[in-house]
């Protein structure tokens, strides 16, 4: 099942399972409903509000640069060019009242608090707003953009006060005024609630007191019709806080759910009251469960297309650049890897090709992490899963300026790769990218034994220092064997050298058949062998070394028959360097040569 159908699946089965839910606690909880009901009533209309504000202010604001923006404005305002400004704006000016009749005031404003034009009353200017303004004030002193309630020549509003900067300078302002009775109307459309507005007394200076006459515990209405009256004489009634409360009235229950509007000083200006009818009685219980019905299989139907329909756009719209980018990708020889939080998200042709899967899917149920597929390897130069205490990528991450190298076999071969990763970001979301580039051929030209293949002398002394690091630091124990040919200078003399390097080979091979994964097989020099052994104390590296002599000593080799070796075993002691571990290695391996050959001392 794809993706699309799992989200619309989980989105029906919330929605199920939230109208379920909803409708049982309605059925078991009648008595609660009314409460529940009003908390969340408060919680709507006031996001409502905040939306409607929000939605206000843009606009305005919008507006405001708008006519900004025409040629001359600027300028008239700078000059203070009543009659320039206003005969330039005048056509704005009359769209802005068509769009919304609500509009009380247009009004540019000089640095100074004066007043250079009042659209809305051309007669009057010049005066100094800012002096009894104070949302003007402080837009002057901060050049900041300021909105809210306040009152002035024209009765309260709500006022987008939007600073005019040009070339770094404050030129003044330019102000909007809404009638309350516009964000009224429109909660009272969008909530379905009767909302009225009432001032409080401290503004009635600024505001026609012909208007609000009325009022209680502090605050004043313009009117009141016949529904809200008897209403809200009985919210006041012992709530001189007016507080959120139920009401009770003509067998109704109402919650009436006050907004309170507080100026930038912190003192109130006004509310807004809503009425809203939570009454619930036995006969709606039956339309109820119907409605949520009806409702649920909408909201179902619904989202299930808007999903659809969003997964087909969104689909139409990445393709180009997924193929884009997944062509790029693919067309490069080295691996790539995306991942999210340590987890596989995306992966190139040269991915699937190496690792022999189908889909990251199939290699993500064989392998948590690509990091399982790392060889363990007594260096330093190799990533490991675990890097001092760190994962690998982010090992890899906070030591950019090394090279990170890892080792990986697949099908009985043993690959070798240089690591980067970088990391991608977008819209928050950080990515992990790492490429794999396969070095093999030259890495073993520089660690491996080109006739033996295995491991040479060079790379063998680093894995040795980094393993008496790892020793010393954590105290683990390792040992270290020699092992010498017996007589190989007679299969040289008498089959030639071409026959002793085949014996070599085939030597060497069984070596790397009889040890751990975990341990390491060295070219010496000539037909010596070197074996480190990781976590391995004396007495099990001597159980080790004799199996391995007793397997030599029974394995036929081609051409010429049975070869026997000796020898010499070591454990590393903290207190020594390579070189002291080495050199009592060689006393043991020369002490079983002396001593008879084709044995094992340490």
């Amino acid at each position: 099942m794809n993706f699309k159908r799992r989200i619309q699946l989980f989105v029906t089965f919330l929605i199920l399972l939230v109208s379920t839910i909803l409708t049982v606690s309605f059925l078991y909880h009648e008595d609660k409903i009314a409460t529940e009901k009003a908390l969340t009533s408060s919680q709507n209309i006031k996001s409502v509000y905040d939306s409607i504000r929000k939605d206000l202010e843009d606009f305005y604001i919008h507006r405001a640069y708008a006519n900004l923006r025409s040629y001359g404005i600027k300028e008239a305002m700078v000059n203070r060019d009543k009659e320039k400004l206003y005969a330039l704006t005048l056509p704005r000016y009359k769209t802005l009242r068509e769009e919304n009749p609500h509009l009380l005031i247009m009004q540019f404003h000089a640095p100074d608090g004066h007043s250079i034009l009042r659209m809305h009353r051309q007669e009057a200017f010049g005066d100094n707003i800012a002096a009894r303004r104070p949302m003007v004030k402080l837009t002057h002193k901060t050049h900041m953009l300021h909105a809210g309630f306040e009152g002035g020549i024209e009765g309260i509003a709500y006022r987008i006060i939007v600073p005019v900067v040009e070339n770094n300078v404050y030129i003044g302002a330019i102000e909007f005024g809404v009638d309350p009775d516009y964000i009224i109307n429109k909660l009272v459309r969008t909530t379905k609630m009767d909302t009225l507005f009432m001032l409080h007394e401290s503004r009635m200076a600024a505001a026609d007191t012909q208007k609000y006459e009325e009022g209680y515990s502090g605050y004043r209405f313009a009117h009141l019709n016949p529904f809200q009256r008897p209403l809200i004489e009985e919210f006041v009634k012992e709530n001189p806080a007016l507080n959120q409360r139920i009401i009770h009235h003509n067998g109704k229950d109402y919650d009436v759910i006050p907004i309170y509007l507080v100026g930038k000083n912190g003192k109130p200006i006004g509310l807004f009251l809503s009425f809203n009818d939570v009454t619930m009685g036995y006969q709606e219980k039956l339309q109820i469960i119907l409605q949520s019905v009806m409702v649920t299989l909408i909201i179902i139907l619904l989202l299930i297309g808007i999903i659809e329909y969003a997964f087909t756009r969104m689909t139409k719209k990445i393709t180009y650049q997924d193929k884009y980018i997944s062509t790029i990708l693919n067309s490069q020889k080295n691996i790539t890897i995306v991942m999210d939080d340590g987890k596989i998200v995306y992966v190139n042709n040269a991915f699937f090709d190496y690792f022999q899967y189908r889909t990251v899917e199939e290699f993500t149920q064989a392998h948590r992490c690509i990091c399982e597929l790392f060889e363990t390897t007594e260096s330093e130069n190799y990533l490991r899963p675990q890097m001092d205490g760190m994962m690998w990528s982010e090992y890899v991450l906070g030591h950019k300026g090394v090279e990170h190298k890892v080792k990986i076999t697949r099908n009985g071969k043993i690959s070798t790769f240089t690591v980067d990763i970088q990391i991608m970001e977008y819209d928050n979301v950080f990515r992990q990218v790492v490429v794999l580039s396969d070095i093999t051929n030259l890495n073993n030209l520089a660690t491996v034994d080109m006739l033996t293949q295995v491991t040479n002398r060079s790379e063998f002394d680093k894995m040795l220092k980094y393993s008496i690091s790892v020793a010393n630091r954590y105290g683990r124990a390792f040992s270290i064997l020699i092992v010498d040919i017996d007589h190989f200078k007679l299969i040289n003399d008498n089959f030639g050298h071409l026959v002793g390097d085949e014996a070599l080979k085939s030597f060497s091979s069984l070596l790397r058949q009889q040890i751990r994964l975990s341990d390491i097989v060295a070219r010496w020099g000539g037909e010596e062998f070197i074996i480190l052994l990781p976590d391995t104390p004396l007495p099990s590296a001597i159980t080790m070394a004799e199996a391995l002599r007793q397997r030599i000593e029974v394995n036929p080799f081609e051409t010429v028959g049975q070869l026997t070796c000796s020898i010499g075993v070591a454990e590393f002691d903290t207190i020594e360097e390579a070189d002291d571990l080495l050199r009592r290695a060689d006393e043991n391996l020369y002490r079983a040569k002396h001593s008879g050959r084709n044995r094992v001392v340490a």
